[in-house]
């Protein structure tokens, strides 16, 4: 039962340490009763069920989207058979999302990653992977609205310079932040019907890209040309495929967003994964089929890459130019509605990081408006993600960073649960994986060849904007109030010396 509002501005004086969490049962504690044993009490309000769960985790993800953007990615590098990379890379990444569920239904806490990290492995290394991802939160709401803004002005024939496109990137992050600062409820009934969209009319054109490959005149390549490179790979091909494996991070990615609105979910121990897990596996399952088809229809590769749009090109001889560019237009609804969600769980991570006290001008963080959204934060993501559109002209190199900031955080949840599993330290998680032993360190030993290789791609300028990161975490973390005031704790703080949880804009 979700306390009422004047309930919601006191914050427990009780911090449970990380030893003590181990003894928990998140299967037999209702939400709100389960988050105090955790040292929390309830502030926001629990108004999403599962499918606002599901919607969100998959509407990050946005696997079309994802694909239309960046399929030129593997394709440049190995060609036709970008496939497997994307089969193996994929499964190997939903390994990691059902690893990332179980901690999320152990800890249904806002803050996802950074407060399990926090728990698990210390304040600090719990505040830097908060921090790590909370960014890449922020650069991609930046790089997908950069990637957008081409796509749209490409449909009424108008082109920009430099500043054009930051001024049209901006205006779209404005968008995306008055959607999310007005309330939840408006913000997820909006992502949910840009999923539901998403879904019925991808489904619609996978089946007519389906017909039309099966009865249609056009040229259809065999289950052969999938082994092939077509010219594009001189040498050896274990680089390349690495490079082609990256396609699959850069789409299924954003594992912890529906955990970071834990505590806005009814629940959110058993719905929470739930839905992370079916909007993983599916957004996996989609990507592969529309990926196969995408290359059987596909004609000459270095025609497909010569094109502004590779994936609209590829479709418009097969389905028709009206048909191509409404998929086209679907991958941007869904490019934008990843956008929203990423701004959305971005903001949750600054909210539960401020709760703790544990960032400058914490009482402004931790704000909540009369519709229990953290607007201050959510105004700051937007802040922070237009200044980074300035750096659009270094756009891959921005992808690059979104997400081997992602990697590496997750790389560092994955390691304190496996440590807290074996240790007997986590909670009992209504969503558990089986086989654990084996599937967390092979989670933590890809996550790590992950940061190597997309790093040695560009190392740089890549290395060098994650080491700007970096320290801007420890000079962030070495200013916070709880920092100075030495109650460098796991858990909130007490109400007198934590922040005030003040509902005002």
């Amino acid at each position: 039962m979700t306390p009422p509002p004047g309930d919601r501005t006191s914050q427990t004086s009780h911090v449970r340490p990380a030893s003590g969490d181990g003894a928990l049962d998140a299967r037999q504690t209702a939400d709100d009763a389960y988050l105090e044993e955790l040292g929390y009490k309830p502030q926001l309000s629990r108004k999403l069920g599962q499918f606002s769960a599901f919607a969100l985790q998959f509407g990050t993800i946005a696997p079309i989207g994802g694909i239309v953007f960046t399929f030129a990615v593997g394709l440049v590098a190995v060609g036709p058979a970008m496939f497997w990379p994307w089969v193996i890379a994929g499964g190997l990444q939903m390994l990691i999302a059902l690893c990332v569920a179980e901690a999320c239904s152990a800890y249904p806490i806002a803050g996802g990653a950074y407060n399990i990290v926090s728990r698990l492995g210390g304040s600090f290394l719990g505040w830097q992977t908060g921090w790590w991802i909370e960014l890449a939160h922020i650069f991609s709401l930046a790089s997908s609205c950069i990637a957008l803004v081409p796509v749209i002005l490409g449909w009424f024939g108008v082109s920009l310079g430099h500043w054009g496109l930051v001024g049209a990137a901006a205006a779209l992050i404005l968008i995306s932040t008055l959607i999310n600062v007005t309330s939840v409820k408006l913000s997820t009934r909006f992502v949910n019907a840009g999923v539901v969209a998403t879904l019925i009319a991808c489904a619609l054109v996978s089946v007519g890209v389906v017909a039309a490959l099966l009865f249609g005149n056009d040229p259809v390549h065999g289950a052969g040309y999938l082994f092939t490179s077509d010219g594009t790979v001189k040498g050896s091909v274990i680089l390349p495929l690495l490079y082609a494996a990256l396609l699959p991070c850069i789409v299924l990615n954003g594992f912890d967003v529906s955990g970071n609105a834990s505590e806005e979910t009814k629940d959110a121990a058993r719905a929470v994964p739930k839905a992370m897990v079916r909007a993983n596996l599916g957004s996996y399952g989609f990507g592969t089929v529309v990926i196969l088809l995408l290359i059987l229809a596909m004609g000459r590769v270095s025609d497909t890459l010569a094109s502004v749009q590779p994936v609209t090109f590829i479709l418009s001889p097969v389905l028709g130019h009206d048909l191509a560019k409404l998929f086209e237009g679907l991958a941007v609804l869904g490019l934008f509605v990843s956008a929203v969600v990423l701004q959305l769980a971005g903001a949750r991570v600054l909210w539960a990081q401020a709760r703790d006290n544990k960032l400058p001008l914490s009482s402004r963080f931790s704000a909540l408006n009369k519709e229990y959204v953290p607007s201050f934060a959510v105004w700051i993501t937007a802040g922070v993600a237009i200044l980074s559109t300035l750096w659009s002209s270094l756009y891959v190199v921005l992808i690059a960073m979104t997400v081997v900031l992602w990697v590496a955080g997750y790389g560092v949840l994955l390691t304190t649960m496996w440590l807290g599993k074996l240790r007997g330290t986590v909670p009992t998680a209504a969503y558990r994986v089986r086989g654990w032993r084996v599937i967390f360190p092979l989670t933590i030993v890809w996550s790590l060849t992950l940061c190597v290789v997309l790093i040695y791609q560009n190392p740089r300028q890549v290395g060098l904007g994650l080491l700007i990161a970096f320290v801007a975490g420890l000079v962030v973390y070495a200013v916070s109030p709880a920092r100075n005031s030495g109650r460098n704790t796991i858990g909130p703080v007490s109400a007198e010396a934590g922040p005030s949880a003040d509902r005002s804009q």
